[in-house]
């Protein structure tokens, strides 16, 4: 499935040094589940030693609104 990222996740991504496949990799093999006020999706995983994490827009499951470490 294609992933579709929100300038801000894009942004994002930049500033921290994620790539696409990392988040891709957090996507794909979270360890950590929850929701946010908004009840978007966060999923956390450990990649290649390094915690992302990542929200996912509630209404669309494809698209990345934001990343993090």
């Amino acid at each position: 499935m294609k992933l579709e990222y929100s300038l801000h996740a894009r942004d994002m991504m930049k500033l921290r040094g994620i790539s696409e496949e990392e988040v891709e990799a957090c996507w794909l093999n979270h360890h950590t589940t929850k929701s946010d006020k908004k009840g978007n999706l966060i999923y956390i995983a450990d990649v290649k030693g390094r915690y992302i994490k990542i929200v996912v827009k509630r209404q669309n499951t494809r698209v990345i609104i934001t990343a993090a470490d």
